[in-house]
């Protein structure tokens, strides 16, 4: 995990950005400049799709309340049929990670509910409408696109090295699609374990690239194709202006601060666990003592007073 981690003194000795910094993630998929290769990379995340173009919409969602969590996703747009999408990168592993991409998926369908209000309320006032709101729930589709720097839990026959899933709302015996008004695609970085010799398709070579391309000192042959080499231009760090260079150092240390506390939280967590099993083992000890003495006939406040333990847990031993 901190070997995605860079300092600025690490820096100056490569060509390259770290594409999972949040710098380089928005710049090369959240910038109007940029925009067709976003469409590019959503055409290969998204294969059953044929993206011609996206707006970028606002990333900050309101609860329906105002004591409801405001939400801010990395990068968010649409496409020219309604299509929704929310791109994520996370950096260090996430328990729940899936739970949260559906959580966050009720950001964006709840807003549709009340745009279809103000719209009507809008028509009402100009005599446009009924009296009566009647909405359709004609939901446009919200897709989550997250890239993630770790490997999910899977089913056992799950193959090591299958980095891309996509799911729906299927009925269980037929798998018949419920809607297409959710979805959620997850790319996991953890499971490209390719050399670049070994790699196939123009998306494996997108996923190698997020993972290492801040580890090579020039451009391969093997990505010779024009977007490729315009990815290479973007990330090249002689390129950056001094706000850039700045603004992608910051980027840096707030992904090792993150991997920081990734880390110190495994190691407390680790120690809790080690003495909650000294601790463990200490009861038991106590409880094996005063088995052997209550078998040899010693007294039950006896051995209460020996072992600490109350008398009704040695009565039932």
């Amino acid at each position: 995990m901190t070997d995605n981690v860079e300092t600025k003194l690490d820096v100056q000795s490569k060509n390259y950005a770290n594409m999972l910094c949040d710098f380089m993630f928005k710049r090369v998929f959240g910038s109007e400049a940029n925009k067709d290769m976003l469409i590019w990379f959503l055409n290969m995340v998204l294969k059953d799709l044929n993206i011609k173009s996206v707006k970028f919409i606002p990333t900050e969602h309101h609860g329906m309340t105002e004591e409801d969590r405001i939400v801010i996703f990395d990068i968010a747009c649409e496409c020219e049929d309604g299509r929704k999408f929310i791109i994520e990168m996370q950096k260090g592993y996430q328990k729940y990670f899936r739970e949260r991409a559906l959580y966050y998926t009720t950001y964006p369908i709840n807003k549709q509910g009340r745009e279809a209000r103000e719209l009507y309320e809008k028509e009402r006032i100009q005599g446009m409408t009924h009296e009566k709101f009647n909405w359709d729930y004609n939901l446009q589709p919200v897709i989550v696109v997250a890239i993630l720097n770790f490997r999910f839990k899977h089913a056992d026959d799950w193959p090591q090295d299958r980095y891309h899933s996509s799911y729906r709302l299927t009925e269980d015996l037929t798998h018949e699609t419920m809607t297409d008004a959710l979805r959620f695609v997850f790319v996991e970085l953890g499971r490209m374990t390719k050399k670049i010799s070994e790699l196939e398709t123009k998306f494996e070579k997108w996923i190698y690239l997020m993972k290492n391309m801040h580890k090579m000192k020039n451009i391969p042959p093997e990505f010779a194709d024009p977007m490729f080499r315009r990815l290479f231009l973007l990330a090249e760090i002689n390129n950056f202006t001094p706000e850039e260079r700045e603004q992608y150092y910051k980027s840096l240390e707030s992904m090792g601060d993150y991997y920081n506390i990734i880390n110190t939280t495994a190691e407390e967590a680790e120690k809790r666990g080690l003495e909650r099993g000294r601790e463990e083992g200490r009861e038991q000890e106590k409880i094996e003592m005063a088995r052997k003495l209550k078998a040899v006939g010693v007294s039950i406040e006896a051995i209460s007073q020996a072992s600490g333990l109350s008398i009704e847990t040695i009565e039932s031993l």
